[in-house]
């Protein structure tokens, strides 16, 4: 399986995950088309708003999620979400699934 398909995987599972636990969650990725005048194709560029790629909303709480397969470049996404300001009730997570583990390890970004 290619890392493409993995992280699309595992970022269903983490939005069926949520899910469970009465969050309303949606994917947070823009996709922008670049245009290579030189080739005469366009390129899609995909981009995490918020830098995260899940956004999960319930009523006492709203979610900014990073999904990750393995402990590879946390550290990358714990820079970028300490940059991120949020409101008081709103939580940036890391979920970190390691493979053949039926529940992910959650790194909260204070």
């Amino acid at each position: 399986m290619n890392n493409v398909a993995k992280g699309n995987r595992y970022k269903y599972k983490t939005k069926k995950w949520l899910e469970s636990q009465d969050f309303v969650v949606e994917y947070s990725e823009m996709i922008r088309y670049f245009f290579d005048r030189k080739k005469g194709v366009r390129i899609p560029i995909k981009k995490d708003l918020f830098h995260s790629d899940i956004i999960a909303v319930r009523k006492d709480l709203i979610l900014f999620v990073q999904v990750k397969v393995n402990r590879k470049n946390i550290n990358h996404s714990k820079a970028l979400f300490n940059k991120l300001l949020l409101p008081e009730n709103c939580e940036k997570w890391i979920v970190v699934w390691i493979p053949r583990k039926k529940e992910p390890e959650i790194i909260k970004i204070l």
